[in-house]
C-alpha cells in the first residue's frame, strides 16, 4: 500500500507528481529532466528514512532539525511542480485555442504563446537545480553529523514507566472506581465454569491499569493461583513469561534465566492445567502479542478468569472471542468523582477549594474531560505551588499545551498520550496532526474530515478500495485505537463524527507545530511559533486574531481553516497553492471575499457552510480539480451555468438545518464525476435537470427535497421516475426524500425497474406512502429502510420481514390501526439490529424467536390500550436486546393505569438475560400521578394532551430526519 508521509503527504504524492512530469506530456529539457531523476532516487531514500525516524520517541534536536528540512524540501518542491503543471496546462489551452489561425495577429499568438512555454520550462529547470542543490546538502548532512539509522530505533528514549505508581497506589486515594469494580468483580466470581474473559478498554490516561489492578486486589484471594503481567510496546515474551512463571510456581529465578521461550511457555501451562487461576494482562497492543501470550494460558473447568487492558478496540475484541467473554469500555469520571479527586489532591479533602478558585478549577477539570491521569496530573502540579493565586490557576489554564510540552510535573501524563502516538502506523500520524487544526471541542464530521484528506494528500491507495474507503479506514483505525471519540454512532457502526479529548488535542498540536504542520491564530494554549514558511493555516476565534497573520508568508498555505468573522481572515488573493478552504461558520463572509477564488488552481475542498453567501461567483468554473463542495445553512439558492465544467467535482451538498432550496443547475448531466449530491429543491428544478441526474452513472447517493405536491407538479414526478430507473441500474446505494409539507408519494408505486443495488432508503417524517411499494420486495441488498405509511396490512409485514439484508427499520404509522397492537412473529427479520416504531394507539408485542439478531429497540405504547392485552410485550423473546427506549402515551390513562404499565415493563425487562439498558419517556402528563387522577375524566385536557404529544414527536421525528439526511 502508498502511505502518506507526516509530512503532509508530500514526499509520497510529490514521488507521483514526478513520475508525470517525466512523462512525454511535458517535453522537459534535458538537464531538468535529469535533476528530476535524481530527486526522485534521492527522496525515496530520504522518505525510507524519515519514517522510521517518526517512531522514535524524543529523537534529539539534530535529528529533528534534518527532518524538518526534509519535510520543507518536499514540500517546495511539490510547490514548483504544481506551478509547472498548470502553466503547462493553461499553455496548452491557449495554444489549442490558436491552432489554425492564419491571420498575422495568430501568428503573433503563437509566437507569443511558444517563448511562454520556453520561459515556464526554463523557470523550472533553474528552480530544479536549485532544489537538486538543498536535496545534496540535506543527504550530506545526514552523513556529516552520522545521523544513522540504528541509534533511533523505536524505544531507544523510553523512560520510567509511569504506571509504576498506579500499580502500587493505596486503594483510599482511588476515586470513582467503585461500580466499574464492582461490575467486573461480579462478572469474575460468577458460577461459570468454563474459562471466560474480560478486556478493559478505553482512552490512554482513564485508569484502565488502575481499575485492573483494584479488582485483581479485591478477588485475587479466592483464586489458587494468579498473576499480574504487562506487556507494553516493547514486547520481550521470555520476560514476561518468566514473570508469569514466578508468580504462578514457587521456583526460583535463578534457573529459568537459560530457558527457552517454548519450555517457559510449557511450565507456565503445566502449572495452571488444574488450577482456578486469575491472570491480568495489562497494556496489550497488539492482536498478535495477545496471541502469543494466550497459548500460555490452558483452556479448563475450574472457574478460571482472564483480565486484559488496552487502549484499541479490535485487540479487546480479538481477546473476547468466545460468547461469554466480554469487552467493558471505561468511562471517564463523572463531574462530582472528578471534583472529588482534583481537589483531595491540592487541598486533601473533597471541599477544601477557596471560593476564588472554584470557576478557574471547573474551567481546568472541564479540559481534563474526566482523565483521571490528567487530573491527578495538573493537581500535583498546582499543589506543588506554595501560594494558591488564582492569577496561577488561569496562567496554567491558558498554557496546558506548553506545560504539558515542558513542565517535568507532567511528564508521566506525556508519557502515556505519546505511546498512543508514537505507536502509531506512519500514515496515520499524518492524519491525526491535521485534527490539530479544529478547535477544542470541536465535532468533526467524518465524511468533511476524510474529503480533507484526501485533498491535501494523506490518503493512498489500495487495491480493490476507492480512495474514500481508504481514507474511512484511517478515520476507523483512530477510533479504534482510541486516538480520537466517536460521536453519533449508527446503527452499522460507524460514527458519523468525532471529537478529540482535549489532553490529546494539546498534545497533536504540540507535535504538529513542532513539525511547522499547522500554524494556529486564536483558540490555543499554544503560542504561534513561526518556523519558515505557513504551510496550514488555522484562524480559531476572534480573540486577538486580529493583524496577527501581518508578515506571514501565505503563498505556500495548504489548508486555510476560520470560523472568525470575516474581516479577520487574510484577503485570499495572499495564498496560491490551497487544496483545502474550509471557511465554516465564517460570518460575515459574502460573494465579494471569493472573487479571487479562480486563482485556486490545486483547490479540491471548499465548505462556506453556516456563512452568509447568496451567490456562488461565476469563477468557480475554474477550480478544476475541486471535488468536495459544501453549501449547506447558506443564502445559495441557485449555482452558477459554469459550475457544469467541474468534471472532477464528487460531492455538492446542500440543504442542511435550513431546508434545502436549491435549484440543480441544467447541464447537471455532464458533471459525471458526481457520487454524492444532497439537499436540492427537486420541484424547483427544471425538468430537464431533474432528467439529466439519471445521466449520472457514479451517482452514489441522492437526497432530494420535495415541496410541491400538487397536480400541477406532475411532470417532475414523471422525470423523477425516469431518473430513478436509470440509477436503480447502476451505483445508486441511498436514496432520501424529505420535505416539512404534508403529502403523498403514491406516484412511486410506480418504480420501475426496482433499484436492485439500493441499500438505503428514506422518507421524511411528513411524507407517508399508502402502503410499502410492491417493488421493496426485490430490494436485496437494502440494510437500513425508513417510511411512513398510511396503514400497515399483513402483506406490508411480509414483504418487510423477508428483507434478507435488512438491518435498521425506522417504520412510522401514521394513523391507529384497527387492533391495539401488532404481534411480531417468529419468522423473518433475520439480522435486524435496531427496530424504531412509531404509531399512534398502536404497539408492537413479541412472539418466541421474533427478531433474534435486534439490539436496540424504539417503540411508542399508548398506556390506555395496553391494557386490552395486560402489559404483555414480550420483551424477554427479543434475545440480542441491549437497548430499549420507550415513548409512553399517556393521555386518559389514570395514575394506576401508568404505573402498572411501568412495573410491567421494568419487569420484563429485569427479566431478560441480557438486562438492556431502558429509556422511558412519557407524553399527555405534564402534571403528577395525584393531580392527575382529579382531571383524568376530563375530555377536553385528554385531547389536548393528545394533540401536544402528537406535534411533538412529529416535530422531534422531523429533526431526527434532517441530522440522518445532513
Amino acid at each position: 500500500m502508498e502511505r502518506a508521509s507526516t509530512a503532509g503527504g508530500a514526499i509520497v504524492s510529490l514521488a507521483t507528481k514526478l513520475s508525470m512530469v517525466l512523462g512525454p506530456k511535458y517535453e522537459l529539457m534535458s538537464g531538468a529532466r535529469t535533476d528530476i531523476l535524481f530527486l526522485r532516487s534521492e527522496l525515496e531514500s530520504m522518505h525510507a528514512f524519515l519514517e522510521k525516524l517518526t517512531t522514535v520517541q524524543g529523537p534529539d534536536s539534530q535529528v529533528r532539525c534534518w527532518m524538518k528540512e526534509v519535510r520543507e524540501l518536499a514540500y517546495d518542491m511539490e510547490d514548483s511542480l504544481d506551478e509547472f503543471m498548470h502553466r503547462v496546462e493553461a499553455d496548452g489551452t491557449a495554444a489549442t485555442s490558436l491552432h489554425g489561425s492564419s491571420s498575422l495577429m495568430g501568428f503573433v499568438g503563437r509566437i507569443k504563446q511558444l517563448l511562454r512555454t520556453g520561459w515556464t520550462h526554463l523557470r523550472l529547470a533553474n528552480e530544479i537545480k536549485g532544489l537538486k542543490a538543498r536535496a545534496v546538502e540535506v543527504s550530506e548532512r545526514r552523513s556529516r553529523y552520522k545521523l544513522v539509522e540504528d541509534i533511533w530505533m523505536p524505544g531507544t528514549h523510553m523512560s520510567a514507566d509511569p504506571r509504576i505508581t498506579v500499580l502500587y497506589a493505596d486503594a483510599p486515594d482511588l476515586v470513582g472506581i467503585e461500580r466499574s469494580a464492582g461490575d467486573i468483580e461480579k462478572w469474575l466470581v460468577d458460577e461459570i465454569s468454563t474459562l471466560k474473559m474480560l478486556s478493559i478498554v478505553g482512552f490512554s490516561g482513564l485508569g484502565k491499569t488502575t481499575l485492573a489492578m483494584e479488582v485483581y486486589r479485591r478477588v485475587g484471594g479466592r483464586f489458587n493461583c494468579r498473576a499480574f503481567v504487562t506487556v507494553s510496546q516493547k514486547l520481550d515474551m521470555k520476560k514476561l513469561f518468566k514473570n508469569l512463571l514466578l508468580q504462578v510456581s514457587h521456583n526460583e529465578a535463578d534457573h529459568l534465566d537459560n530457558w527457552e521461550e517454548v519450555q517457559l511457555i510449557r511450565k507456565v501451562r503445566e502449572c495452571l492445567l488444574n488450577k482456578r487461576y486469575l491472570i491480568v494482562v495489562d497494556d496489550v497492543w497488539s492482536k498478535s502479542a495477545w496471541e502469543k501470550v494466550r497459548c500460555a494460558l490452558p483452556q479448563n473447568n475450574q472457574n478460571s478468569r482472564l483480565l486484559t487492558t488496552t487502549r484499541i478496540e479490535s485487540v479487546a475484541k480479538s481477546c473476547c472471542a468466545d460468547r461469554d467473554d466480554h469487552v467493558y469500555r471505561i468511562e471517564p469520571l463523572d463531574e462530582f468523582h472528578a471534583k472529588v479527586l482534583f481537589f483531595k489532591r491540592i487541598f486533601d479533602h473533597k471541599d477544601g477549594c477557596p471560593p476564588q478558585l472554584k470557576e478557574v478549577s471547573d474551567q481546568i477539570l472541564k479540559k481534563c474531560c474526566g482523565s483521571p491521569l490528567a487530573i491527578i496530573s495538573i493537581a500535583s502540579l498546582l499543589a506543588s505551588k506554595q501560594v494558591m493565586l488564582k492569577e496561577q490557576w488561569e496562567k496554567l489554564l491558558i498554557s496546558i499545551g506548553s506545560a504539558l510540552e515542558n513542565n517535568p510535573d507532567l511528564e508521566g501524563m506525556k508519557q502515556i498520550l505519546s505511546l498512543s502516538y508514537y505507536d502509531l502506523p506512519y500514515h496515520l500520524k499524518t492524519c491525526l496532526l491535521y485534527l490539530s487544526l479544529f478547535p477544542e471541542d470541536y465535532k468533526i464530521e467524518r465524511d468533511s474530515l476524510i474529503q480533507q484528506w484526501i485533498a491535501e494528500g494523506f490518503v493512498g491507495m489500495q487495491r480493490g478500495l476507492s480512495v474514500e474507503d481508504v481514507a474511512e479506514g484511517y478515520f476507523n483505525e483512530l477510533i479504534n485505537r482510541s486516538m480520537v471519540q466517536p460521536i453519533d454512532i449508527n446503527w452499522d457502526g460507524r460514527a458519523n463524527a468525532c471529537r478529540v479529548h482535549d489532553m490529546m488535542l494539546e498534545l497533536i498540536i504540540s507535535k504538529a507545530m513542532e513539525e511547522n504542520f499547522v500554524t494556529l491564530i486564536g483558540g490555543t494554549s499554544v503560542p504561534v511559533k513561526l518556523q519558515g514558511n505557513v504551510r496550514r493555516l488555522s484562524i480559531q476565534s476572534d480573540h486577538k486574531t486580529d493583524n496577527t497573520h501581518k508578515g506571514m508568508n501565505l503563498q505556500h498555505v495548504r489548508s486555510l481553516t476560520s470560523s472568525v468573522q470575516a474581516h479577520l481572515v487574510p484577503p485570499l488573493s495572499e495564498f496560491r497553492v490551497l487544496r483545502v478552504l474550509n471557511l465554516e461558520g465564517c460570518q460575515g463572509l459574502s460573494e465579494n471575499h471569493l472573487k479571487d477564488i479562480s486563482n485556486f488552481f490545486h483547490l479540491k475542498y471548499l465548505s462556506l457552510r453556516r456563512t452568509w453567501v447568496s451567490n456562488l461567483p461565476p469563477q468557480i468554473g475554474d477550480l478544476q480539480t475541486l471535488e468536495a463542495l459544501d453549501i449547506r445553512d447558506t443564502n445559495i439558492e441557485e449555482l452558477p451555468e459554469t459550475i457544469t465544467g467541474l468534471v472532477q467535482l464528487k460531492y455538492i451538498i446542500s440543504g442542511g438545518h435550513i431546508w434545502g432550496k436549491v435549484r440543480l443547475p441544467d447541464g447537471i448531466g455532464n458533471m459525471t464525476s458526481l457520487s454524492a449530491i444532497l439537499g436540492f429543491d427537486i420541484c424547483r428544478s427544471s425538468t430537464n435537470a431533474v432528467q439529466e441526474l439519471g445521466n449520472l452513472k457514479n451517482l452514489r447517493e441522492l437526497a432530494i427535497n420535495w415541496t410541491d405536491f400538487t397536480t400541477g407538479n406532475i411532470k417532475h414526478q414523471e422525470a423523477m421516475l425516469r431518473t430513478l430507473g436509470k440509477l436503480g441500474t447502476s451505483n445508486l446505494r441511498s436514496f432520501a426524500v424529505r420535505s416539512r409539507n404534508f403529502g403523498s408519494l403514491e406516484f412511486f408505486d410506480s418504480w420501475s425497474p426496482p433499484p436492485s443495488r439500493l441499500q438505503k432508503f428514506r422518507l421524511s417524517a411528513y411524507y407517508f406512502l399508502p402502503r410499502v411499494p410492491r417493488w421493496m420486495a426485490s430490494l436485496y441488498n437494502i440494510v437500513s429502510l425508513n417510511i411512513n405509511i398510511a396503514e400497515l396490512t399483513d402483506e406490508d409485514i411480509c414483504i418487510l420481514r423477508e428483507l434478507p439484508s435488512l438491518l435498521h427499520l425506522d417504520l412510522w404509522l401514521r394513523s391507529p390501526q384497527k387492533e391495539d397492537r401488532i404481534l411480531v412473529h417468529g419468522v423473518g427479520f433475520p439480522y435486524l439490529k435496531e427496530l424504531y416504531f412509531s404509531c399512534e394507539g398502536t404497539c408492537l408485542a413479541f412472539e418466541l424467536a421474533a427478531l433474534p439478531k435486534l439490539e436496540r429497540l424504539q417503540t411508542t405504547v399508548h398506556v390506555i390500550r395496553a391494557k386490552s392485552y395486560s402489559h404483555q410485550f414480550g420483551i424477554e423473546y427479543l434475545t440480542s436486546l441491549k437497548q430499549i427506549d420507550i415513548q409512553a402515551f399517556c393521555a386518559g390513562a389514570s395514575a394506576s393505569d401508568i404505573k402498572d404499565f411501568e412495573n410491567a415493563i421494568i419487569s420484563e425487562v429485569k427479566c431478560h438475560p441480557n438486562h438492556p439498558r431502558m429509556i422511558m419517556k412519557k407524553c399527555g402528563v405534564n402534571l403528577n400521578l395525584d393531580e392527575r387522577n382529579k382531571i383524568e375524566n376530563n375530555a377536553e385536557k385528554e385531547n389536548r394532551s393528545i394533540k401536544d404529544a402528537n406535534h411533538k414527536r412529529k416535530k422531534r421525528r422531523m429533526q431526527e430526519n434532517q441530522e440522518h439526511l445532513v
